[in-house]
């Protein structure tokens, strides 16, 4: 007879190596397989929110990194064009000049997921504390 809260424990073992080799779909995956295979193991099943919510996380971050590198060259290339003519404005600046406009924004809703998967784990991880389930 199988222990299902054993075997999700391990699917979630999996999952977080999945994580640490910044394979996230794949650790995602797991986890939802492991909701669908083992509805009665519920502290597993809590636990595979925060580990869903750590490769979230840890996407965004990543993803973040990248966003940031892409719009400081953005921006260099943008001051590159502003000091090429600072009296007159070309159609290249006003348009490399929206295009960091719209980074920018993209960045700050990358900021905003990390921010909120943060805050999230840090609340899920704090029920998990004061409620044990079973």
């Amino acid at each position: 007879n199988v222990d299902p809260e054993t075997e999700a424990g391990q699917l979630i073992a999996i999952a977080r190596q999945l994580i640490t080799d910044s394979k996230y779909a794949e650790a995602k995956d797991t986890i939802l397989y492991m909701r669908k295979e083992f509805p009665t193991a519920f502290n597993a099943r809590a636990t595979g929110i925060i580990v869903m919510d750590s490769a979230e996380l840890m996407e965004a971050q990543d993803s973040l990194a990248v966003l940031i590198g892409e719009l400081q060259r953005e921006e260099d290339f943008l001051q590159q064009l502003e000091a090429e003519s600072p009296n007159v404005r070309s159609a290249a600046f006003y348009k490399q000049r929206t295009k960091v406009f719209y980074q920018k924004q993209h960045l700050d809703e990358v900021n905003a997921k990390v921010k909120f998967f943060l805050r999230k784990i840090e609340i899920d991880q704090r029920k998990n504390e004061e409620t044990p389930i079973l």
